[in-house]
């Protein structure tokens, strides 16, 4: 019988690595920042911490010989996360091991329960991507997309939007909260239509109520009001000036994304995306469509009557350790008459800015 030290410690590390990219090829988000090379590792403090540009300085006219005034200008704000962690256990007593030692034991647990931690993580791991790191019972976990997508819960009187209403990294998400003005275009009634100054909406994701009673759809259910709903949220996500940024990716809850598939089919052509570089496509994901210039799909775990325009060049996976996943042990506990070992990630996940981001909400 191979000892249990000897054979954990000249396996784990390589059956890790291996586990370690089934975990993000088998999850669509964590494969796609794989594809664009926005995991990293190997941090190190006790927070992420970056600057945001938060301010433009006004351009103004100038005739020969007028003077100009000059003045220090600040255009920066922090962002700061702090260091979130998980871990995997288990566990095997002595007396354990020596009766599931031979031919008579019809599962091998201590020879698969590092293989067993490994699968665990990676059932569940994906999911974490989705949560709120600021809600209740979350604290320890990952700031998931739904730290950033508060919104006040009062639709806008256009009734196409919710106002965000978050704190993010230490900012706040809600228009108008770092000052600036917004000046709207004839006919329109507020934001994100019109124009303003950029500091307004800077950290201000658009929150799109899916079944609004705007829409035009004569009934107003995600069946019918989704491709109306997804083109203002893909419009207004893309505010944006230039390409930096842009908004590339919608990800949904399966429901709604069978429902998409279906309405489009019936109403419009069906585009499925082959050729895309960075797509899930080539990854092996064959359940992807082009829906006006962005990529849409669907993954499981994804909340309920929820999808996401994600800008991926926005968003990183930061691990403080030198791979996402390490493993701790066997060590052997003397009092107890048992060997423990466990699987840990320390780290966070960024988002650079949650301007650029969509939310569909039931």
């Amino acid at each position: 019988m191979a000892e249990w030290t000897r054979v954990v410690n000249t396996t784990i590390h390589d059956y890790l690595r291996e586990v370690e990219v089934n975990v993000l090829r088998n999850r669509k988000l964590l494969a796609e920042l794989q594809t664009r090379g926005r995991i990293s590792m190997d941090h190190a403090g006790d927070l992420l911490d970056w600057k945001v540009r938060y301010k433009r300085v006004p351009i103004q006219g100038y005739a020969d010989m007028d003077s100009l005034t000059f003045s220090r200008k600040n255009r920066w704000l922090t962002g700061q996360l702090d260091v979130r962690g998980y871990a995997a256990t288990d566990m095997i007593v002595k007396r354990e091991r020596l009766i599931n030692k031979s031919t008579e034991a019809i599962v091998k647990v201590w020879t698969e329960l590092a293989q067993n931690l490994m699968e665990d993580i990676e059932d569940q791991f994906g999911d974490e991507m989705y949560q709120d790191g600021n809600a209740s019972g979350k604290t320890k976990g990952i700031h998931g997309m739904e730290s950033w997508f508060a919104d006040t819960n009062v639709e806008s009187p256009n009734g196409f939007i919710y106002p965000p209403n978050d704190t993010y990294a230490g900012l706040v998400t809600a228009l108008g909260n770092y000052g600036g003005n917004w000046s709207l275009n004839a006919g329109n009634v507020e934001w994100p239509n019109g124009t303003g100054d950029a500091h307004y909406d800077f950290w201000s994701p658009v929150i799109v109520k899916a079944t609004s009673n705007s829409w035009a759809a004569a009934t107003k259910t995600w069946p019918n009001t989704c491709s109306e709903a997804l083109r203002y949220g893909l419009i207004k996500g893309r505010r944006n000036k230039s390409k930096r940024g842009a908004l590339d990716l919608v990800l949904m809850e399966s429901d709604w994304y069978r429902q998409l598939i279906e309405h489009i089919a019936t109403n419009e052509r069906l585009v499925i995306n082959r050729n895309e570089p960075l797509g899930n496509y080539q990854l092996g994901y064959k359940d992807e469509i082009s829906f006006e210039g962005s990529r849409v799909t669907w993954e499981y775990g994804a909340p309920s009557q929820t999808a996401y325009g994600i800008p991926c060049e926005q968003l990183e996976l930061c691990s403080w350790q030198k791979s996402l996943f390490v493993p701790e042990g066997p060590d052997f506990d003397i009092s107890t008459q048992a060997w423990r070992f466990s699987i840990d990630f320390f780290g966070n996940l960024k988002n650079s800015s949650p301007r650029g981001w969509v939310k569909w909400r039931n």
